[in-house]
């Protein structure tokens, strides 16, 4: 068996976003570790990490009530960052309440790529940017269709 979990990279303020996404998606706390509290093992594979670097998230995973999960973290010091527009997190609700409460929070300091509407594939169908320029679709069947997708 294999489970999916996204991961969401960040320009260092992987810190002020996972409370932002924690409390958006109803999410428990399960690890957070610093560079810092990894910076002897980095050090060892040759990877530079400044004091200012050392508090920046290098891994951080949260579980969802449904107990799917998410790890975050922020980029390495040294390496590019490059906001993807070609990727973006897809997320099947069973009920439209709660694709309702999930698209106001993400909203919340983004913006609304669409609004949610009644799509031609009978679901109600969003896309948002949240304040940290990550791209979600948001997707609720009100009609039963195929399973294939």
């Amino acid at each position: 068996m294999m489970n999916i979990a996204p991961l969401l990279v960040f320009n260092g303020d992987c810190s002020d976003a996972l409370p932002f996404y924690m409390k958006v998606f109803d999410g428990k706390q399960l690890k957070i570790q610093t560079y810092g509290d990894n910076k002897e093992h980095l050090v060892k594979e040759h990877k530079k990490i400044t004091p200012k670097w050392e508090d920046k998230i290098m891994h951080a995973s949260f579980a969802l009530p449904c107990g799917a999960k998410f790890y975050f973290s922020d980029k390495e010091e040294d390496a590019e960052f490059h906001q993807g527009n070609s990727e973006s997190i897809a997320l099947d609700f069973a009920k439209e309440e709660d694709m309702d409460k999930i698209y106001n929070a993400l909203i919340e300091g983004g913006k609304v790529i669409t609004p949610i509407h009644k799509a031609f594939w009978h679901a109600m169908y969003a896309v948002v940017q949240d304040k940290y320029k990550k791209v979600w679709v948001l997707n609720c069947q009100i009609v039963s269709i195929s399973n294939e997708i």
